[in-house]
């Protein structure tokens, strides 16, 4: 494997992103070709998607991942573990995107690893919100509303050099979180080097287990960026149709359910009632504020107004696109308007999803980045292989006006591969 120094000194490098969102069914394995920056941020990247490739996970590491995210016995040891495991199928996952692209491990120079969110709370009460947290809250918060914001992706990095012999690049969030930001989103930045345009104003909206957009001012930088967590992606919507089905079906594929149902227009309106949806960037969340408990109370409430399981499920794709159009009406368009909406995640399968997106956003071109030549699937996984590639030569990779951190850092922990 190539030594750092080279590294650092090729002009082209292949580098790997792995991506494991919050819905928690995989690794997503993306081989990205890409020129060095050569300390000039705001050129446009030339580079190119080689291969994709989705890992799965098992049953059981999945059901374990979404386990260790609730209060359980022995949940250190559980989270150690998981730890591990995941840093072996991290592993799995290069080795069996190379042999499916056709390329040798040593032809690799770099994987670029998100891991798997396990916890993250980009703000927490300064008391009650853990077990136990109450004296803690106060003693570190000093009566302060809020304590630092905190996060932990696992898959441990040491696991994936050694198995690959390949440098590892992981734990992105962390630095930004430690500079006071809240560690997402993180993407903003590689949406402006892949979307931005110097005619044309773009929403890059990504959907996994939460949404979220990037907003990119025609002919504007990084300075101009707008981005957030709008609210539950896909997550509400899986973990709707699990209960549904007593864990049979995991999604609704293709929103097939969902388009057979009405929305519950006053549910939606409630639901949007909620605090989150009123705050401004920056702003992220995830599965603590939109996981297994708020699902729970979004079908009880649901069966209540006796809605059938297609209604249901519209009405949580409503709320989902209604999450997203919000946050555009109050935060993007007293700025600039958008004329085109580019779709990527697992939600630009969901044909009732992107029906809701395009009946809220009229007038607006609402595509797939298919459209624009980069796999829906691999679009997250592609931006962490950028992102490693940005920490390599020294760039930040983090917006401070998105995440809300001090000033700009290079993101990430380096791990040497077998010969560096």
């Amino acid at each position: 494997m190539k030594q750092l120094s080279r590294l650092l000194a090729s002009p082209r490098r292949r580098i790997v992103g792995l991506m494991a969102g919050t819905s928690a069914d995989g690794v997503d394995a993306a081989l990205v070709e890409v020129e060095t920056l050569t300390r000039r941020p705001e050129r446009p990247l030339n580079w190119e998607l080689v291969h994709f490739l989705h890992f799965p996970y098992g049953e059981a590491v999945r059901a374990e991942v979404l386990a260790v995210q609730e209060d359980g016995d022995r949940v250190l040891e559980r989270v150690t573990r998981l730890h591990f495991v995941l840093g072996n199928l991290f592993a799995d996952a290069v080795e069996a995107l190379a042999q499916d692209a056709g390329r040798p491990l040593d032809e690799i120079d770099l994987v670029a690893s998100h891991g798997q969110t396990v916890c993250h709370f980009p703000r927490i009460p300064a008391a009650g919100h853990l077990p136990g947290s109450e004296a803690w809250g106060r003693r570190v918060a000093g009566g302060d509303a809020w304590v630092s914001p905190s996060t932990l992706q696992i898959g441990e990095a040491a696991v994936i050099a050694e198995r690959t012999g390949i440098p590892v690049i992981a734990n992105f969030r962390a630095r930004d979180v430690a500079a006071g930001g809240s560690g997402a989103p993180l993407v903003p930045l590689v949406d402006h080097l892949l979307f931005a345009d110097p005619e044309r104003s773009r929403l890059a909206l990504n959907i996994g287990g939460i949404a979220n957009f990037t907003a990119l001012r025609a002919g504007g930088n990084r300075g101009d960026l707008i981005a957030l967590d709008t609210g539950p992606g896909n997550m509400v919507l899986d973990g709707l149709m699990g209960m549904l089905t007593g864990g049979q079906k995991t999604m609704d594929e293709g929103g097939a359910l969902a388009r057979k149902g009405t929305p519950a227009a006053g549910l939606i309106r409630f639901l949007l009632e909620d605090p989150y949806f009123c705050e401004p960037p920056p702003r992220a969340t995830g599965r603590d504020r939109f996981g297994i408990d708020y699902t729970r109370a979004f079908l009880e409430r649901a069966r209540a107004a006796r809605l059938s399981d297609a209604g249901l499920l519209a009405t949580a794709v409503g709320l989902t696109a209604e999450a997203v159009h919000r946050a555009y009406v109050d935060f993007v368009a007293p700025v600039f308007e958008i004329e085109e909406v580019i779709v990527s995640g697992g939600g630009a399968h969901n044909i009732a999803l992107m029906e809701a997106l395009a009946e809220r956003f009229k007038d607006v071109r609402v595509v797939t980045c298919d459209y624009y030549g980069l796999d829906v699937d691999a679009k997250e996984a592609t931006a962490f292989a950028l992102l490693g590639h940005l920490s390599l030569e020294g760039e930040p990779g983090n917006v401070p006006a998105v995440t809300g951190a001090r000033h700009g850092v290079v993101l990430g922990n380096l791990t040497p591969g077998k010969r560096a």
